[in-house]
């Protein structure tokens, strides 16, 4: 039997996080590769640095406003369909940008790319928020496959670019789609539940909290990109050449493993507000010391502690969002908001470096960490209990016996191995367990009794109370 102390003890089919996974790489290859599809247009195509970076921020919000727009009308269709469409549409500008010899027919292909990739990234946060039982373990394991599969598509990126310029490293891109193409064939083929019991969820869920969430990914997400965008100027005002700074960057990348590490690992072990709270008050002090101490070895030091800290945090903010919305909506929307916090953080660090130097730059950081921080608990505050969602669950298999009420939902626990005798189907995986009985004492000062429900540490036989 599972224990549901232990949000973390089930496991997700492989072939689903298998599918999950190349639906979000396809989805994300283009802007995790968009330094090199800026230099090879550039060097192929002659194009200035203006419009270059106009083509790679057209597919960008392309790719974003996809996410957020096919995130209310996700649950209506088969993911399956969907993401073969979407990767069809990707492989078809991915082929003819090789061909193209405009800067105008770039920019339509490369809108027609980002349509499809917004697709397919969406359809990857959607279908972990709806389908797995272990969102953070999943979205950990996004991370471990972005860090891991980075350092052979930036070597080999490098090498094509440097040869065959724009087509080198668009050729890149579409070999990558095409293989990874048959595992979307994994995704499931069927929506996560009925259309009446999506709109029942979304009803409990305030427009104003995912709202609130999405904006303290966005804000969190375009501090850590301003930091890393120049993390090179920052080095070399703390005394290290560009080479000794590149090195570092590098051995960031391998060490940052161990945030994802980290996050799959704990999973919910210790809720959700403990975390977030640690890898904010993390970055807040990177942050002055990246912006304030021009010193090396605190330079390499607070550099590698940010790259751990982001690996660490991403799975945390989308499980979050997970958690608010079984149907997923809010988790692809979520998708939007780190892509744009991604565009977004390096304008607005250029803007403050430009107008007020780093100090200022630090200020702002910790200031919108801050923000992100407070939003962040304000979500988990508001989305912690749902007064009248309250139900009472039978573990399968062992008859009439009922356990205490569940909050549909709740973000912070997940109940394993229980089934809502009603209707004789799995509970949403973030449905919560309150009972002193079952270890969750520390969760009895928030719950509320729905009305018709006087303790929530007794066994009922009676009907679920609304």
């Amino acid at each position: 039997m599972i224990n549901i102390s232990n949000p973390s003890a089930a496991r997700d089919p492989a072939a689903l996080v298998v599918g999950v996974i190349a639906a979000q790489v396809i989805g994300g290859l283009f802007a995790q590769m968009s330094p090199f599809v800026i230099a090879g247009l550039m060097d192929g195509l002659s194009l200035s640095e203006r419009d270059a970076g106009i083509v790679t921020s057209v597919e960008l919000l392309a790719l974003a406003f996809t996410a957020i727009s096919i995130a209310p009308v996700l649950p209506r269709f088969s993911y399956r369909r969907v993401c073969i469409a979407a990767v069809g549409l990707t492989l078809l500008a991915q082929g003819a940008s090789i061909i193209a010899g405009g800067w105008t027919a770039l920019i339509l292909l490369r809108s027609m790319a980002g349509v499809g990739e917004g697709a397919l990234y969406a359809m990857s946060l959607s279908i972990v928020a709806s389908h797995c039982r272990n969102p953070e373990k999943v979205f950990g394991f996004f991370q471990l496959v972005w860090a891991l599969g980075s350092v052979p598509l930036f070597s080999i990126g490098g090498e094509l670019t440097a040869a065959f310029a724009h087509r080198g490293v668009f050729a890149l891109l579409g070999a990558v789609t095409l293989a990874l193409a048959p595992l979307l064939l994994l995704v499931p083929d069927t929506r996560p539940f009925k259309e009446e019991e999506a709109a029942s969820d979304a009803e409990t869920i305030s427009p104003l909290v995912g709202t609130l969430l999405l904006a303290a990914i966005l804000l969190f997400v375009a501090m850590s990109a301003a930091l890393y965008a120049f993390s090179a100027p920052l080095g070399e005002r703390a005394g290290m050449e560009t080479t000794a700074v590149g090195y570092t960057l590098t051995i960031a990348s391998f060490v940052g493993l161990i945030g994802a590490v980290a996050a799959t690992a704990l999973n919910v072990r210790l809720g959700r507000a403990m975390p977030i709270s640690a890898f904010c008050l993390g970055y807040a002090l990177i942050a002055l010391v990246l912006c304030l101490l021009q010193n090396s070895t605190a330079y390499v030091i607070a550099l590698v502690g940010s790259v751990i800290l982001y690996y660490f945090s991403m799975p945390y903010l989308f499980g979050l969002a997970a958690a608010i919305d079984r149907s997923g909506r809010w988790a692809a929307a979520a998708g939007s908001a780190y892509l744009l916090g991604f565009a977004a953080g390096p304008v607005l660090g250029g803007f403050v470096i430009a107008a007020s130097g780093y100090t200022s730059l630090g200020a702002v950081c910790v200031a919108m960490t801050a923000v992100a921080w407070i939003l962040a608990m304000i979500v988990i505050s508001r989305a912690a209990l749902r007064p009248g969602r309250q139900i009472f669950f039978h573990r399968k298999g062992e008859g009439n016996g009922r356990a205490p009420g569940v909050v549909v939902g709740h973000p912070e626990f997940a109940s394993m191995g229980l089934h809502d005798r009603t209707t004789d189907r799995e509970p949403h995986p973030h449905a919560i367990l309150f009972g002193r009985e079952e270890g969750l004492e520390d969760t009895l000062d928030v719950a509320k009794p729905a009305p018709g429900v006087s303790n929530l540490n007794s066994h009922s036989s009676g009907p679920i109370a609304t």
